[in-house]
C-alpha cells in the first residue's frame, strides 16, 4: 500500500528534525512558501537556519529575506546581510544585488564602492534589475 501523503510529509519531517540539511532545505522553502502544505513561518525559520548553516545558496537567500522582511522573525539588517552574503558569494545572482541594497541602506558614502562591486557580479550574471541600479548611482 502506498504511503499517504501525510505519511510521506512526516517522514520528511523527522528527517529534518534528525538535522538532514538537504531534507531542511526542501521543507524549508515549501513550509516558507505554503507550497503543497499549510504554511508555516516558524518551522521554516528554523528548517532554512539549518539548511542555510550547512551551506544551500538558495536556503541562504531565503533566510536573508526573511530576516530582511521581518516575515517570520523580527527584522535584522545585520543578520539579513550575513546571509545574503553567504548566498552571494555562492553565485546567487539576486544574492549580490541585495548584498548591495543593504550595503548602500547601512551606509550609502561607506559602502557605495562595495556595493557597485556587487551590483557588477549581480549584473554579469545575467540579473536585469542590477543593470538599473548601477545606471542609478552612475
Amino acid at each position: 500500500m502506498e504511503p499517504t501523503m501525510e505519511e510521506k510529509l512526516n517522514a520528511c519531517i523527522e528527517l529534518c528534525e534528525a538535522g538532514d540539511p538537504e531534507m531542511c532545505a526542501f521543507l524549508g522553502k515549501e513550509f516558507y512558501y505554503g507550497w503543497n502544505i499549510p504554511q508555516d513561518l516558524d518551522r521554516a525559520l528554523r528548517y532554512l537556519t539549518v539548511a542555510s548553516e550547512n551551506g544551500d545558496a538558495i536556503s541562504q537567500f531565503s533566510l536573508g529575506f526573511m530576516y530582511w522582511s521581518g516575515r517570520g522573525t523580527e527584522p535584522d539588517l545585520d543578520k539579513a546581510l550575513k546571509w545574503f552574503l553567504c548566498s552571494a558569494e555562492q553565485g546567487v545572482p539576486e544574492a549580490m544585488y541585495n548584498v548591495a541594497k543593504i550595503l548602500l541602506t547601512k551606509d550609502y558614502e561607506k559602502n557605495k564602492d562595495e556595493a557597485v562591486k556587487w551590483l557588477k557580479r549581480s549584473a554579469n550574471a545575467g540579473y536585469d534589475t542590477a543593470y538599473d541600479m548601477l545606471s542609478d548611482l552612475k
